[in-house]
């Protein structure tokens, strides 16, 4: 287990990417709360669903 540094510094960035995507997702949703949900059923419109 010499390389456990090694492996925590590759991945590092991925997980402070994604730690910042799911706040950022958070917010939104937070943010937007009715619209949010409006939004997500006009997706799954274009899809078809619904």
């Amino acid at each position: 287990m010499k390389n456990k540094r090694g492996i925590v510094s590759e991945y590092l960035p991925w997980i402070l990417i994604s730690i910042a995507v799911l706040v950022v997702l958070m917010l939104t949703i937070f943010i937007l709360k009715d619209k949010g949900i409006a939004i997500i059923d006009s997706i799954a419109n274009l899809f078809g669903r619904g």
